[in-house]
């Protein structure tokens, strides 16, 4: 899956940020599948871009 750097850019104006929260999200999604919670079929990484490009993820900026 390639993601247009140009949707990412839509919802965060600092790339760096971006991946930050991508990284967070594929971490918990990580632990999600070593918990059984997620199936084991489904890459981290590309869910997590895929929910931040969507919207899904939630974050606060210190």
């Amino acid at each position: 899956m390639i993601i247009p750097a140009e949707k990412i850019y839509k919802r965060f104006e600092n790339k760096y940020l971006a991946v930050n929260v991508a990284a967070l999200e594929a971490r918990k999604l990580k632990e999600d599948q070593t918990k059984g919670l997620l199936e084991e079929r489904v890459n981290p990484v590309f869910e997590a871009m895929r929910l931040l490009v969507a919207g899904s993820i939630r974050y606060k900026e210190e």
